[in-house]
């Protein structure tokens, strides 16, 4: 579950568009490959999520993530930016995005709790097609017919993953689905903000935003950790945050569209940590739902670029 922020916002000594442009674009391949250590690295914080999940409330586990994450963000954009942080252009959009963000955290992490890791990374990366869907219904963009053909299939692969039955669809599914409805809807937001506000005011906010939110409920749910789970709490705001950092660097050395593929990282490396941890691997019906899914995402992802280009 990947928050993405503007790219532009986070090279402090580049003000020249021309420049900027000439310095990500230079460094495709290690950007590529911080992006994908990126991206192998955050499902093992949700596997340590799947495992505290089994003693302790879902709720104070975002809680502890959004907690150190901040702690962690806080200094750095404090230090950079003053009390200019607290200021945004758009501070409607920049609740909003943050509303979005900690809905999602805590729908993925109350997913992984009740069904396999992989199951829930694939339902939960639809996202990349919601955002096609939300961008044509709600912000007027044009979506060729060929769009809504990947769309479609998108969701016929989230179906095979989903495998609905006459008993309805697991609740895990749904929380995941729920995670990324609200990851894409988020995006969306970081889209329109990205012209306003910096990508690190932005993203502090939201962290700061999460960790007010759920510091103010974690208490009527809070059960004491055990002495050997708050490393592991606070280890899943180390990764959050190490990952997210590493993204913002991917974003310095390539463009969005040339990164875009490699998000799918996350689903591979959601497979391995559930075979290392938990021993799942999944049916042989999800991993032909996954191949439709990123084959629809990525498919997309070349749609988009070349639109843009053109």
């Amino acid at each position: 579950m990947l928050p993405q922020t503007p790219q532009r916002a986070q090279r402090p000594v580049l003000t020249s568009t021309d420049s900027t442009r000439r310095a990500i674009e230079d460094r495709p391949v290690i950007g590529a490959l911080t992006m994908v250590g990126a991206l192998a690295i955050l499902p093992g914080m949700d596997a340590i999520a799947k495992l505290l999940s089994g003693h302790l409330p879902v709720l104070e586990i975002v809680w502890a993530r959004y907690v150190v994450y901040a702690l962690l963000l806080l200094p750095a954009a404090l230090r950079r930016h003053g009390l200019a942080l607290f200021r945004p252009r758009r501070p409607l959009w920049q609740l909003l995005r943050g509303g979005l963000m900690a809905l999602s955290a805590m729908m993925f992490f109350s997913a992984v709790a009740r069904i396999p890791l992989a199951d829930a990374m694939s339902v939960f990366f639809v996202y990349p097609l919601l955002i096609l869907v939300i961008s044509a219904l709600f912000m007027g963009e044009a979506i060729g017919w060929q769009r809504w053909l990947l769309v479609l299939l998108g969701f016929v692969g989230a179906i095979l993953v989903i495998r609905p039955s006459i008993h309805g669809v697991s609740p895990g599914v749904l929380f995941a689905l729920a995670s990324g409805t609200a990851y894409g809807s988020a995006l969306v937001a970081t889209r329109k903000l990205a012209s306003h506000d910096p990508a690190l005011v932005t993203a502090t906010i939201s962290a700061v935003l999460g960790a007010v939110v759920f510091s103010l409920l974690v208490p009527f749910v809070w059960k004491t950790p055990d002495l050997e789970d708050w490393p592991l709490l606070a280890l899943i705001g180390v990764i959050a945050t190490a990952g997210h950092f590493l993204i913002i660097a991917a974003h310095r050395m390539a463009t969005a569209s040339q990164l875009a593929p490699y998000g799918y990282t996350e689903i591979v490396a959601a497979i391995l940590f559930g075979f290392i941890v938990f021993g799942d691997l999944p049916d042989p019906i999800v991993w032909l739902g996954i191949a439709v899914i990123v084959a629809s995402g990525i498919a997309v992802t070349w749609s988009n670029s070349r639109a843009k280009a053109s």
